[in-house]
């Protein structure tokens, strides 16, 4: 009776109490769900889901990957960090124990989670009204380290901890205690970088943690709260604070005594300092930039898989490069080749932040497969991580002038084509004026184009462009690997456009291997830890420029290192066969050098991070030039040299007079200079030698009376007699979409040059804009000119062109090369210039900076952008 009425008492409050039942019905709810999670997070199968890939923990054991490089050696490894693996057993009994007593005292007694702490947790959070605790145990820490992606630190909710939580039950399941420490041992971050006991043993204390005393293992069992705050090199007294309150966890463990305690921590900590005196390691730019392409081709996994990534770079070659830069930039620092007025590299890390002394950057090409040999960034890897070959953008300079001669032999078929070698003037859509000029205001008047590029005419290469359409010459850059933005502008013919290092080295290669275009790569193939191949390198031929181009451009470059700008290649001792072409920007501010081989092509930049004077007169036949032939004497001084270039069907030959440019035949005199000239067309490019020119002296100023002059502002004018003699530029005015447009890549198709029938009409993409018929074999500069005023084409001469004896102005070493300065838009002025003086030359302007893209006035003396800008011996 008395039960009776109790029962029925609480009845009624229950239903007197709406509130509490609702509380009271939270409340059941929240024990419910929180027993079917931990019922989920303990006995649930994976097939429900929530399961983290256990079975592939394996792969944490593994020390990264293993680079190896083109003979199979292994040469660098790549991880997160510089992760040694080291067990259980080989390590200090207080080392585990520190670790432990700080971070999770009852390890050996739960099943992957603590939860008498994981409550205490939750209640001191609940009281300090935000998360400061997480109560997380050694396992679930494991299991936050070796699953990132699926279980990110930056998470900090409920979700996070439960599949935390769920993941350190499956490795408690699958591993011994003693693994799971050692595991965790091995994969913990400890600041500065290192990950693992073994790591952050070597870092702090320049010792393997099998020799770690016990207050150094109580100064390590401390950083994983926050490695980067107590870090001794960062805070050494927040570390010591640290350290004694792991020596006093780990009496209270029962791991020490009192006694050990206290002389643990009076024991000083010697830690060692930061190690930048480390000497420089062989390729570092190299290894640097096969992570980056690992990244895009397999993810972050190569990180851990213990995979084996097969380079091409070739060791030898690679320290030869490396030398050979560093003896370069020493002597050029030393001032034999001039003042410098830089920083000294000091021979070892820098201090500062400020990287300020000499800088260069090098790549080396298989040419015929783009397999990167050799590559080099910078200077100094640990003072600088920016890879200047495969990221820095420079001023080409004279390095871009055989795209425009491509472009002018596919159209002409014959480096002796002619072009003026002469004043020009070009006035822009908004009036302004650009007076290109040659070194030292000195002009050949009509000479071949073979001429114009060996000895890096500026004029007639601005001619040249204006005549093929600057577009044709972007288009083919383009199309051979350039993909940084070149703008349509006249100036792009020498080189204001900006390039990559590595990229127009490649596109020099595919001059060399006969017109494919190549892919620059390191990596030749990735295989995973079982011997399969997850990933190989493909080439993929493509023809972009006609063989028979690509051999008379060669034949060309070859004449400019045996008797042009690169001479400087021979008489540092490299006698094989080689072509390349030197390039210098305004100021001085970039020397460079690319050429190659029948089966090599090595492009070298020198300069300052911030552009500047490297050496006032330098040039990059005087700086780059001679560090190619070194490098290449080395190379073959080891392997058999390569034969020619083969020559491609279509390629016709015939001797020319070297006095004349006449082509040989029965009428000529004996005994006269001649060489062999190449054309791809049915007849020759010009007519035989007359005989009335037997006995032709060797200068002759030709009167060129058909050479029409045009006044400036008008379009049209007479003929000037001697062109030599001129005292106004031609002038060409170009309309707006000729400046303004900028050409995208676009693919381009050979067209075969063995016949000039067989030439099909370009591509809008290819010039400014429509191209005229190709003007008979014997035709000379001052044809119709695209988005130009027509000209009227005038007649071969019957006289032979004033040329003289070329090989006449062979310098005898390469001290004797002067200054080849290219055009560059940083350093243009942007007010009116005076333009020349009569009765003597014109007065140099002062070169205010201007942005880049610009469009300003030009002196008559000076080059793409006011400065003299031409490699001229």
């Amino acid at each position: 009776m008395k039960w009776t009425r109790v029962r029925r008492s609480g009845k009624r409050w229950w239903r007197d109490h709406y509130w509490a039942r609702v509380l009271g019905a939270g409340v059941f709810s929240i024990f419910l769900v929180g027993a079917a999670g931990f019922v989920w997070i303990w006995w649930a199968p994976c097939q429900l889901g929530g399961c983290v890939p256990v079975e592939d923990l394996a792969e944490y054991h593994a020390e990264g990957s293993e680079i190896v490089d083109r003979n199979g050696e292994p040469f660098a490894r790549l991880a997160t960090v510089d992760r040694h693996i080291v067990s259980l057993d080989s390590l200090p009994a207080w080392v585990p124990q520190a670790f432990i007593a700080i971070e999770d005292q009852r390890f050996y007694s739960h099943g992957g989670m603590d939860l008498f702490r994981t409550g205490g947790a939750l209640l001191n959070n609940l009281k300090s009204g935000r998360v400061g605790e997480g109560g997380s145990t050694i396992t679930q820490q494991l299991a936050r380290n070796l699953f990132p992606d699926w279980l990110p630190y930056t998470e900090r909710n409920l979700r996070r901890k439960v599949l935390e939580a769920r993941a350190a039950r499956q490795i408690e399941r699958t591993f011994s205690k003693d693994k799971i420490l050692e595991l965790y041992l091995n994969h913990i971050y400890l600041g500065s970088g290192a990950y693992g006991i073994e790591a952050a043993s070597r870092v702090y204390f320049d010792k393997p943690a099998s020799e770690l005393t016990v207050s150094e293992a109580a100064m390590l069992g401390g950083l994983p709260k926050a490695p980067s705050v107590i870090n001794p090199k960062v805070g050494f007294e927040r570390a010591v604070e640290r350290r004694n309150l792991v020596l006093s966890q780990m009496v209270q463990a029962g791991y020490l005594d009192a006694e050990m305690a206290a002389a643990a921590s009076e024991e000083p900590l010697r830690v060692v300092e930061a190690d930048r005196d480390n000497p420089k390691t062989l390729a570092s730019y190299f290894v640097d930039q096969v992570r980056r392409e690992l990244e895009e081709r397999v993810g972050h996994r190569f990180y851990t898989a213990g995979l084996r990534i097969h380079t091409a770079m070739d060791p030898d070659i690679q320290l030869m490069v490396e030398e050979e830069l560093e003896r370069q930039m020493t002597e050029i620092e030393s001032g034999r080749y001039g003042e410098y007025h830089h920083p000294v590299y000091p021979g070892e890390a820098s201090s500062g932040t400020e990287i300020d002394y000499l800088q260069s950057a090098a790549v080396v090409l298989d040419a015929n497969s783009g397999e990167v040999l050799a590559l080099v960034g910078g200077r100094d890897f640990r003072d600088s991580k920016f890879n200047r070959a495969t990221q820095a953008r420079r001023q080409a300079g004279s390095l871009f002038k055989p795209f425009v001669y491509a472009a002018a032999l596919e159209e002409y078929h014959s480096p002796l084509h002619t072009i003026e070698d002469s004043p020009v003037q070009v006035t822009m859509p908004d009036g302004e004026i650009w007076r290109p000029r040659n070194a030292a205001n000195e002009y050949d008047g009509t000479i071949t184009l073979r001429d114009a590029l060996v000895h890096s005419k500026n004029a007639a290469t601005v001619r040249l462009a204006l005549d093929v359409g600057i577009g044709s010459a972007i288009d083919i850059a383009q199309s051979l690997g350039i993909t940084t933005p070149i703008p349509l502008l006249p100036s792009v013919a020498l080189g204001t456009a900006e390039v990559r290092p590595i990229e127009i080295t490649a596109a020099y290669a595919g001059f060399a291997n006969g017109g494919h275009r190549v892919e620059p790569h390191l990596i030749r193939e990735i295989v995973d830890r079982n011997g399969k191949v997850v990933w190989r390198a493909r080439e993929y031929p493509e023809d972009v420029v006609d063989p028979t181009v690509a051999f008379m451009l060669t034949s060309i470059l070859q004449d400019a290192v045996d008797r042009g700008t690169g001479t400087a290649v021979r008489t540092s001792g490299f006698t094989g066969a080689a072509a390349g072409k030197t390039g210098t920007t305004n100021e001085e501010a970039d020397a460079w050098f690319v050429g190659y081989t029948p089966e090599l092509v090595a492009g070298i930049w020198m300069g300052l991070d911030q552009p500047s004077t490297i050496v006032k007169g330098a040039s990059g036949g005087a700086l780059v030039a001679p560090l190619w032939g070194r490098l290449m004497s080395r190379i073959y001084a080891s392997r058999p040299q390569p034969g020619p270039w083969p020559m491609p069907e279509g390629v016709q030959v015939v001797q020319v007079d070297r006095t004349t440019n006449y082509v040989i035949n029965e009428s000529c005199p004996d005994g006269r200079p001649t060489y062999r000239e190449y054309f791809a067309q049915a007849e020759p490019p010009r007519p035989p030698c007359p005989v009335q020119n037997v006995a032709a002296p060797t200068m002759v100023k030709r009167a060129q009376p058909e050479t029409p002059r045009v006044e400036p502002g008008t379009g049209s004018g007479a003929a000037d007699p001697d062109p030599l003699a001129l005292t106004e530029p031609d002038e060409v005015v170009l309309p707006a979409p000729a400046v303004e447009a900028v050409v995208e890549a676009a693919p381009r198709s050979v067209v075969p040059l063995a016949q000039p029938a067989d030439v099909s009409p370009p591509s809008p993409a290819r010039g400014a804009g429509p191209r005229p018929p190709a003007a008979p074999p014997s035709s000379v500069s001052g044809r119709s000119r695209e988005a130009v005023e027509p000209r009227p084409a005038p007649t071969a001469p019957a006289v032979p062109p004033s040329a003289g004896e070329p090989d006449a102005r062979l310098p005898e070493s390469s001290a004797d090369i002067p200054g080849n300065v290219a055009p560059d838009l940083s350093d243009a002025p942007d007010s009116e210039i005076p333009g020349e003086q009569p009765g003597g030359p014109p007065e140099e302007p002062s070169l205010p900076s201007v942005e880049p893209g610009a469009t300003i006035p030009m002196d008559p003396d000076a080059g793409v952008l006011g400065v003299p800008t031409n490699e001229v011996l």
